[in-house]
């Protein structure tokens, strides 16, 4: 974790040092209008200034996620219909969530019933949405309406459920079940 954060300071830093060297270019030049080149080094600053603040060292990351894809961070669109892959909307605030636990330093595992033969459209469709992630798994086995997925392991687990809006993370009392 600490060459992550290491990293994220490096990068920081190169775009400030950037962004000098730009504004020694203009001022050369005589130049009052930013450039396009200025505005990338701006965002770049910006965002990653950003990725430094949603790290905490303070914290330590050790949460897993496994997400599942349609209807979770996307249209919800059946395999059969995988042509529409490419056309599918993201989901308000899934994007942002996704993203901030990918800078606090969780491993975001996308796990989706999508066949392995759609993983490179999968993949591309995340890239292009912005979608910070560590691993895409394939084939999750696909259940029908009113089944549900028990997963059972001798590690902590935690289930969320999503119920069409995304926000932060809060603990309810819940029922769970156990052996025994």
């Amino acid at each position: 974790m600490e060459d992550r954060l290491e990293n994220l300071k490096w990068t920081l830093q190169y775009w400030k040092d950037r962004e000098v060297e730009e504004q020694k270019r203009m001022d050369l030049n005589g130049s009052k209008e930013f450039t396009g080149e200025m505005i990338r080094i701006r965002w770049n600053i910006k965002e990653a200034q950003k990725m430094l603040d949603a790290y905490s060292t303070k914290r330590v990351a050790n949460k897993v996620f496994l997400i599942d894809i349609d209807g979770t961070i996307c249209d919800d669109i059946k395999n059969e219909n995988s042509y529409l892959y490419p056309h599918a909307k993201v989901i308000p605030g899934a994007l942002e969530m996704i993203n901030k636990w990918y800078y606090e330093g969780n491993t975001i595992t996308f796990f989706t019933a999508r066949e392995e033969k759609d993983r490179g459209v999968t993949a591309e469709w995340l890239n292009m949405h912005g979608f910070k992630y560590h691993k895409l798994v394939m084939d999750k086995p696909r259940i029908e309406d009113g089944q549900e997925y028990v997963w059972i392991d001798n590690r902590k687990v935690r289930a969320v459920t999503y119920l069409g809006t995304w926000g932060e993370l809060k603990e309810v009392d819940a029922k769970i079940q156990t052996f025994g």
